[in-house]
């Protein structure tokens, strides 16, 4: 029987012969991608992970010159680069108060959200907005804002309060950063957390209103625990982000005032492109790729229980 005439069987499916050739032609297509992938993914990590292990720099003439030293570089990052240090410190901090003022805000925005009233779809465009806005042009636009004389410090003149140099000590110029940093992605939160929120089944809330439960302790006891797998995305999403914390603190302070607003981002850029001392960013760039993904994993764990226990 010729190939044709056994491309479908009686009941007018495909036969085996004909999905095996179209599985093969579909991977087809996915070469091309695949070749780009390695290229531009694949070869510059395997270089940049050969670099780490020398003391190579543009200066010294090519990579295959240079000399292999081992971990030497990881050794002098993690036990004599108090600079290194002192920036994952102030990344670590800086992405804690982040997360904490944006979740605050995104599920106090989420739980007013699930209210009808006046404007809510007009202000639910508005309070979407930022996370769109690019991260250069954010922190551009409030590099702006909290100039001596501009609008932020006009307003707290107008309110009876002293204008403050945002930029020229420390305290306040990690302020604008986090200010910066909140405003442009509480909204991701915002729109996480309401997804989860309307997706709340309404028999247990139901049930325990039955009960006697009050708003509070139906959001405690009920909604809260039932949004914890959102949350935990919702944080894991963020904190992959909010670690390479670089655009909106490079348009805003450019680390300073002295590395005040450093983050671990910032100092990996400068040790490349300002001191070109590629293997030596290099190290310090797979130092933060491994502890990103050791703490993205420690936080997916509560949601993997989750989900394992609902499928018992």
């Amino acid at each position: 029987m010729s190939t044709d005439a056994t491309a479908r069987d009686g009941s007018g499916r495909t036969a085996p012969g004909k999905a095996n050739g179209g599985f093969a032609v579909g991977r087809a297509f996915t070469v091309p991608g695949q070749v780009v992938s390695f290229l531009v993914l694949v070869i510059p990590l395997a270089v940049a992970l050969y670099m780490s292990f020398t003391d190579w720099t543009p200066t010294r003439g090519g990579l295959a010159e240079a000399n292999f030293t081992g971990t030497e570089n990881y050794g002098e990052l993690l036990v004599w680069d108090t600079r290194f240090l002192e920036a994952v410190a102030r990344t670590l901090i800086i992405s804690a108060i982040c997360l904490a003022l944006e979740f605050t805000a995104g599920l106090g925005l989420a739980v007013l959200f699930m209210r009808s009233f006046r404007g809510k779809k007009l202000l639910f465009s508005a309070f979407l907005s930022p996370m769109m806005v690019l991260p250069v042009v954010v922190g551009y636009t409030f590099w702006m804002l909290f100039q001596a004389n501009g609008p932020v410090n006009q307003v707290l003149t107008f309110i009876g309060l002293s204008g403050v140099e945002w930029f020229k000590s420390a305290l306040p110029a990690v302020i604008a950063v986090i200010l910066t940093e909140v405003w442009h992605w509480t909204p991701l939160f915002f729109l996480i957390l309401l997804s989860g929120l309307n997706a709340v089944p309404e028999n247990p809330l139901r049930a325990a209103v039955i009960l006697g439960a009050s708003p509070g302790q139906l959001f405690r006891y009920v909604v809260l625990p039932m949004l914890r797998p959102v949350i935990m995305v919702a944080f894991v999403v963020r904190t992959m982000e909010i670690i390479k914390l670089f655009d909106e603190v490079f348009m805003l302070t450019r680390g300073g005032p002295g590395s005040a607003t450093e983050t671990i981002s910032l100092y990996i850029y400068k040790l490349a492109f300002n001191d070109f001392q590629l293997a030596y960013g290099a190290a310090a760039a797979f130092l933060v790729l491994v502890s990103s993904l050791f703490l993205v994993h420690m936080l997916l764990v509560p949601v993997r229980d989750h989900i394992m226990e609902e499928r018992r």
